[in-house]
């Protein structure tokens, strides 16, 4: 027989399943008084508790294609930037305006994002993604829309800078700056529901009292109570583990 000693999130659901098809056999000798671990009630939790980790396998995907498309178009920001500061300075724009528009390269060049680290499934299939790395990574691309955008308000005050490539126009700029803009704030809504979902899933599963794991453990114990420690019924149910501490 497979161990019940996997851990995981979705082992935790799977060995759920198996607890009530473990309890099904004492037929109407398993009747709690407790109406949240009669075995219909503990199966609707695992039906719950299934889709709460679908949603975050959603959500994660949602987020890894956000990711994805951010990345790629940022992917010629800087080229881009640094092609426009050079027109900038090649016209006939003062020395201060040369000098803002260099300061705004610098930001870009020392806030420039890197990407994710290639995602790695855990052992419950879920792609663990640390939430600082998230964090500084966001952090980055938010740094490098504001300079975008900052240096997007230097080129319209600029009447100077009329450039005959229609890549370098100020219309074009300003709107591949609403296009990153865009892309970051769809990276933002991917993390906060991926984040929500996450908080869904561990409320169903971990919740004291009302998780799917704690019922199966208070079921457990129930078997436990009415059959006896050194019953077989009650040896049947202690094989199948519940891990805790996965939030």
């Amino acid at each position: 027989m497979t161990s019940t000693t996997e851990t995981g999130n979705a082992k935790n659901v799977d060995n759920a399943e198996f607890l009530i098809a473990i309890i099904a056999t004492f037929g109407t000798k398993y009747n709690p008084s407790n109406p949240a671990i009669a075995t219909t009630a503990l199966q609707a939790k695992v039906t719950a508790g299934r889709k709460s980790i679908n949603d975050v396998s959603l959500a994660q995907g949602n987020f890894f294609q956000a990711a994805s498309a951010r990345e790629e178009a940022f992917k010629g920001l800087l080229p881009l930037t640094t092609r426009i500061v050079n027109t900038l300075k090649a016209s006939t724009t003062s020395e201060n305006i040369d000098a803002n528009a260099t300061t705004i390269i610098r930001k870009l060049r020392g806030s420039r994002a890197k990407p994710l680290p290639e995602p790695k499934p855990t052992a419950q299939g879920e792609v663990a993604v640390k939430a600082e790395t998230v964090s500084v990574s966001h952090k980055s691309f938010d740094s490098l829309t504001d300079s975008l955008d900052e240096l997007v308000n230097l080129l319209a005050t600029t009447p100077e800078y009329a450039p005959n490539e229609p890549e370098l126009k100020l219309e074009a700029v300003r709107a591949y700056a609403t296009e990153l803009r865009a892309k970051n704030n769809a990276v933002n809504a991917a993390i906060a529901a991926l984040d929500a979902a996450r908080a869904a899933r561990n409320r169903e599963l971990y919740e004291p009292d009302k998780g799917l794991v704690d019922l199966c453990l208070t079921a457990k114990l129930y078997v436990k109570a009415i059959f006896g420690q050194s019953s077989p019924e009650y040896k049947q149910v202690a094989k199948v583990e519940f891990q805790k501490n996965l939030i």
